[in-house]
């Protein structure tokens, strides 16, 4: 039988050869025969246990709050905080980008230093010591190319031991809105859905509208669409449009679909 003894008092239901804790001190054991000789103190074995450092890095992603159409720049934010006991050192940040965003460029972190590789489409975020109860930020500027839901996440690690690994990923849900166009309107002059209103038009840069009758022919056309056309001189019936939006540089969005004009 072995009794412990931890700093100098003794580790009371310890009668094992081995002893496994996790709390530093100065440990001793001395064993006793079975005929209840206690080994001389010159047989104790001493050892010392030293506290492995402990930093529980957390990661947060989120993305701007306002509404986002296709072709529209955003904003996500990593956040990374060290919630102790110990300070973080080599902390690595990892974030994927998803194929429906187009990277922009990053902003200059609070702490550390952050490259994109266009290869992989990796951001690649890393700080040298995020000291414990600290907290840095990264602002990533992408483009969004069509509309739909992107889920987007982000990791982070460091040298020391985490306890808590829970908080070390987070993923962003963000919902990229398109042009809405209508199936139908009515130009009767009521003041109630009079124009073939285009929403969200407003929110791009350059627009191209036509619209065309079941023989093929054009009967409306403009290249600064105002939502403002109330299809005089036709007559009611079903017509084939072709919407064309962007901003900037980026390539056009084309949508084809039918509209029906009843007055």
């Amino acid at each position: 039988m072995y009794i412990w003894f931890k700093d100098g008092v003794l580790v009371p239901g310890q009668n094992k050869q081995n002893l496994i804790t996790a709390t530093a001190g100065i440990y001793k054991v001395a064993a006793i025969n079975s005929f209840g000789c206690t080994s001389d103190l010159s047989d104790e074995i001493e050892v010392e246990v030293i506290s492995v450092p402990q930093a529980d890095v957390a990661i947060t992603k989120r993305s701007e709050t306002k509404n986002v159409l296709s072709n529209q720049i955003f904003d996500y934010y990593l956040d990374v905080r060290n919630n102790g006991a110990d300070d973080a050192t080599l902390v690595k940040v990892k974030d994927v980008l998803p194929d429906n965003l187009i990277f922009e460029s990053l902003a200059l972190p609070t702490d550390g230093e952050a490259a994109y590789d266009p290869v992989t489409r990796t951001i690649q975020w890393g700080i040298a010591l995020l000291g414990n109860g600290k907290f840095a930020e990264l602002v990533v500027h992408v483009r969004a190319k069509q509309p739909g839901m992107v889920s987007n996440t982000a990791t982070v690690t460091a040298t020391e031991n985490d306890p808590k690994l829970s908080n070390n990923t987070s993923t962003d849900l963000k919902e990229i809105s398109g042009l809405r166009i209508p199936n139908v309107f009515t130009p009767n002059g009521d003041g109630k859905n009079d124009t073939f209103y285009l929403e969200n038009l407003q929110s791009f840069e350059y627009n191209e509208v036509t619209v065309i009758n079941r023989w093929g022919s054009t009967v409306y056309q403009s290249n600064k669409y105002l939502n403002d056309w109330t299809a005089p001189g036709l007559s009611d019936g079903t017509y084939f449009y072709v919407v064309k939006v962007k901003n900037g540089n980026a390539d056009w969005l084309e949508y084809k679909g039918y509209i029906t004009i009843i007055r």
